[in-house]
């Protein structure tokens, strides 16, 4: 006769496995970005030029050529480069902020954080600046749409442009100028944002807890 053994349930925090919600990375962020406002300011400049130069050269194209006309190719350039000078720009804030917070990246390894977790947390923040950046690079795209119309007598052509569908914009050629030109720039912010912090979230979660807390800015 076998008696079976009754079968132990090991928790996470056993197994060396740790906790690191979302919703707790969010808060880090938002307080990261709070305490170091004015560099993330800047960071979220960058990001807010780029996309507003986007949104007002696409709405002045559609304004000047009409609804059925593409854009020409140098503008595509100049869109490229714009937003090229914007992730560098992005990226060297974003190791400035590497650079700040060794001693906390140091304490956060202490405690039992991982790479991923930290990680995280710099993909977080910029998920949350390029957000933040796009929305506000839309408004202003708009604003400089509207005072190009107003410059040159085509307030009405300028909403027209808004309401109706656009070749001249990419991806989202069959959705109203206002709504595609949205969805474009939120989509290229928080994707530049990203890409352009990986490397210095990399470098980041592969810093050694002892260097960290050592380093002297």
């Amino acid at each position: 006769m076998s008696s079976e053994q009754p079968v132990k349930r090991v928790s996470r925090w056993e197994i060396g496995e740790i906790s690191f919600p979302v919703s707790e990375a969010f808060k880090i962020s938002l307080e990261s970005i709070r305490k170091r406002f004015a560099r993330a300011a800047i960071t979220m400049v960058s990001v807010t030029l780029g996309i507003a130069f986007l949104v007002s050269l696409l709405l002045m194209a559609s304004i000047q050529v009409g609804a059925e006309a593409g854009v020409e190719p140098y503008m595509y350039w100049l869109l490229f480069v714009s937003l090229l000078v914007c992730g560098v720009g992005i990226t060297n804030s974003m190791l400035i902020a590497v650079a700040e917070r060794y001693k906390e990246i140091g304490t956060y390894k202490t405690l039992g954080a991982l790479d991923r977790h930290i990680l995280e947390l710099f993909l977080m923040e910029a998920l949350i600046i390029g957000t933040v950046g796009g929305l506000i690079g839309y408004i202003g795209g708009l604003v400089a749409g509207a005072l190009y119309a107003f410059s040159n007598n085509q307030i009405p052509r300028f909403a027209e442009v808004l309401v109706t569908p656009q070749k001249s914009i990419p991806l989202f050629a069959e959705l109203p100028a206002s709504v595609s030109l949205f969805l474009l720039g939120m989509i290229l912010a928080v994707a530049l944002s990203l890409i352009a912090t990986i490397g210095p979230a990399y470098y980041a979660s592969k810093l050694k807890p002892a260097e960290a807390l050592r380093y002297e800015i």
